[in-house]
């Protein structure tokens, strides 16, 4: 369970690096070659552009279907789109990047893989430091009260009515018992967000869920 906690967490640290690459490309990619069409050059940019938008997708929906379910190891199970390296053929290649619907969920999943990606990552670190400082709430309370003679108020007690009568070093304890819950119920969290990054991109590289898996019966004497 931690392993693919730890999984999860990279699986959505790495989404925005790979939105970032995936936007530029897209975005780059139609706005050169498009003007360029007229005098022909644009062409095989834009063949390269849809092609290259197509890859990537097709690779990080194997990426997400490998940690849904991995076993200890990885496990394809799409190899409808498998795109070769490009090669171009002339106008035939253009022809077949335009009539195919990946091209086009490829150029939806560069776009939309940013902010997708900015979300997961903004999570992926917020959950851990949030729950790392809720733990550490008692010596952050120490070391400002005695060391720089500052005394911090973890939980306000006039926005949290029910702790008017608790001092800050008790408010400190409850912040660090926040913090130990989130901490506990973390590799919960990560893996639920996985599988909706998980659910993201199936969606929109058009792959549905494998459940063509057999069901065990368990049979009781």
């Amino acid at each position: 369970m931690i392993k693919r906690s730890i999984n999860a967490w990279k699986m959505l640290f790495l989404s925005l690096p790979k939105g970032i690459v995936a936007f530029v490309i897209a975005v780059t990619g139609i706005c050169v070659s498009l003007p360029l069409v007229i005098v022909w050059v644009g062409l095989p940019l834009l063949a390269m552009t849809l092609a290259g938008c197509r890859m990537m997708m097709s690779n990080e929906q194997k990426v997400a279907e490998a940690w849904s379910q991995r076993k200890g190891g990885t496990q394809q199970r799409s190899t409808q789109d498998n795109p070769a390296a490009f090669r171009w053929e002339g106008l035939r290649t253009l022809g077949t990047q335009l009539r195919q619907g990946q091209s086009y969920r490829g150029i939806l999943y560069s776009i939309l893989q940013l902010p997708v990606g900015i979300l997961g990552f903004t999570l992926s670190l917020v959950l851990p430091a949030v729950a790392v400082s809720g733990l550490l709430a008692p010596v952050v309370q120490k070391i400002s009260t005695g060391v720089f003679s500052y005394e911090p108020d973890m939980l306000d007690p006039d926005f949290f009515i029910f702790l008017s009568n608790t001092t800050p070093d008790e408010r400190s304890w409850i912040v660090c018992g926040m913090g130990f819950v989130l901490l506990l119920i973390l590799p919960l969290l990560l893996q639920s967000l996985g599988r909706l990054y998980t659910t993201w991109i199936n969606t929109v590289s058009g792959i549905q869920p494998d459940v063509s898996a057999p069901l065990e019966v368990i049979h009781t004497s």
